[in-house]
């Protein structure tokens, strides 16, 4: 089938559903010319991607995050001519194109397509519709068989108990255990074979280790030796190091991507959960915007850049910094925010916020604007 819709709260599995396509339409060729995703797109966007053409070497795999166009709540405003439009654009779409749209479900929120519109009809009736529920946390009969399959791709070995034993440590979550498999796999190298107490000797002293990123990231390095030299009792110093490593490497990956990514496409490259990408991108924004604050004197006037600001023409921003500069503070500060932007705390203690314009400038171009 050309045309597949992927929905639900398990995106693990979302995400192996779209690699089995890929691998079985693309192979290994895969490459930007052959495999685009979407998030979100507009109406046209939306039209011209279903209407894509092949390409001369072979098949082309699009990945659509279409969660406005099927979620309550979220919906594109659509008529009836733009819905008919779509329903043309779904009907012709060629056998060698393949096009995947996805729904994620935020979880707990008990959302679902509406399968009466005419939009989802017409996708029932063209492709496959499959949904993917998030399992409960008593459905341990549910969720080993999966996970099974996940050690065994994963190149490990464990009995039941083990992986019944890692179901109630680390929860249902596909990803959180797709996650503590590679853990485990850094943990138990060269072996390939772990058992109950490998987890149960893991998991506590791995809980304080990720704490570790936090405690670094926030500069507070004698709180870091502290407790790298409780776990050094329980643990090796190869363990501690390659956790850090693995983790810092995720966070600098995510960082790198932000400039370029939504959260949705760096979760799929990195293959983390999209709400964890946001969280280290959150995490990321705020220690940038306190290593801001910690070079503000307190007595200074603070304008920050956001998007969010009231704008001037260049005679009322002259006249504005004039005023300000006579009657209220000689000593001002402008704070220009990096691609995540800047923290709800740093905004809020800024004297002033500003808009320079609503599309986004390299830091040095905005340099140059403040300085003319």
């Amino acid at each position: 089938m050309p045309l597949s819709f992927f929905w639900g709260e398990e995106d693990f599995l979302i995400e192996k559903e779209i690699d089995e396509i890929k691998n079985k339409v693309l192979g290994e060729n895969i490459s930007e010319l052959n495999f685009k995703v979407s998030d979100n797109p507009d109406f046209s966007e939306f039209v011209y991607l279903l209407r894509s053409q092949p390409m001369m070497f072979g098949d082309v795999v699009i990945q659509i995050k279409a969660d406005k166009y099927f979620l309550d709540g979220k919906k594109a405003k659509l008529d009836d001519k733009q819905i008919e439009e779509l329903i043309d654009a779904i009907d012709l779409i060629s056998d060698k194109v393949h096009i995947i749209l996805t729904c994620q479900i935020p979880r707990g929120e008990r959302k679902k397509p509406d399968s009466r519109k005419k939009l989802y009809k017409a996708v029932q009736k063209k492709g496959t519709i499959k949904e993917f529920q998030a399992f409960k946390a008593y459905e341990e009969y549910k969720i080993l068989p999966v996970l099974k399959n996940m050690v065994k791709a994963a190149n490990l070995k464990a009995p039941d108990i083990a992986l019944e034993t890692l179901i109630r440590t680390v929860g249902p979550y596909l990803r959180d255990l797709n996650s503590a498999l590679d853990k485990i796999s850094l943990f138990i190298y060269p072996e390939t074979f772990f058992n109950k107490e490998t987890v149960e000797n893991l998991y506590p002293s791995s809980q304080n280790i990720f704490q570790l990123l936090d405690l670094i990231l926030a500069s507070n390095y004698s709180k870091t030796m502290f407790e790298i030299s409780k776990m050094l009792q329980k643990l090796h110093y190869l363990e501690i190091l390659a956790f850090l490593q693995s983790g810092f490497s995720k966070l600098l990956l995510t960082k790198v991507l932000s400039e370029t990514k939504s959260s949705y496409e760096i979760a799929t490259i990195t293959k983390q959960n999209e709400y964890a990408v946001k969280m280290s991108l959150n995490k990321i924004k705020n220690i940038e915007s306190d290593n801001i604050l910690s070079h503000i004197k307190s007595y200074s006037y603070t304008i920050a850049l956001d998007l969010h600001g009231k704008q001037f023409s260049s005679e009322e921003f002259s006249s504005k910094i004039e005023d300000i500069a006579l009657n209220k503070n000689s000593n001002i500060n402008f704070i220009i925010g990096g691609t995540l932007g800047l923290s709800d705390k740093l905004l809020k203690q800024s004297s002033e916020l500003i808009c320079f314009s609503k599309m986004t400038f390299p830091h040095q171009l905005i340099r140059i604007f403040l300085l003319e």
